[in-house]
């Protein structure tokens, strides 16, 4: 299924909220803005619920205790996780080496533990709904 931004803001007339956190979504972690792309990813995946085709996803999933790497999103059941990079902004951690490298050792971890990872930018995060949907069709 391909979404158009005209989906997006019918995801949105439906009531799900943009520009701020969902209020389903329980975290004992700090509540921030979040970018059109973030939101983009968060409707996409409170549709998919809705749907009936996922049973839940977490935010800042906790999948190793000792290093105590977060994922931005997570389906726990499909082993999936989904990271939004921040490289365009100035504050990106993930442009610097030390943080390249973190995130190396991150996505390394992740898959020696049998995770999936789809990584998204601004520039690719459209790529999102097809690639949910291709996977999904695989299971």
């Amino acid at each position: 299924m391909a979404w158009s931004l005209k989906d997006l803001n019918a995801l949105k007339n439906k009531g799900l909220k943009v520009d701020e956190q969902f209020p389903n979504h329980k975290s004992k972690f700090k509540q921030e803005k979040i970018s059109v792309e973030k939101n983009t990813i968060e409707l996409i995946l409170n549709q998919l619920m809705q749907d009936g085709k996922i049973t839940e996803y977490r935010r800042e999933l906790r999948f190793d205790d000792v290093r105590q790497f977060r994922f931005d999103w997570a389906i726990p059941e499909l082993m999936l996780a989904i990271e939004y990079e921040g490289i365009f902004s100035d504050k990106s951690g993930h442009t610097t080496i030390s943080g390249y490298v973190s995130d190396c050792t991150k996505y390394n971890l992740a898959q020696s533990k049998g995770w999936k990872v789809l990584r998204y930018t601004a520039k690719n995060y459209l790529e999102f709904p097809q690639d949910i949907e291709h996977f999904l069709s695989k299971l």
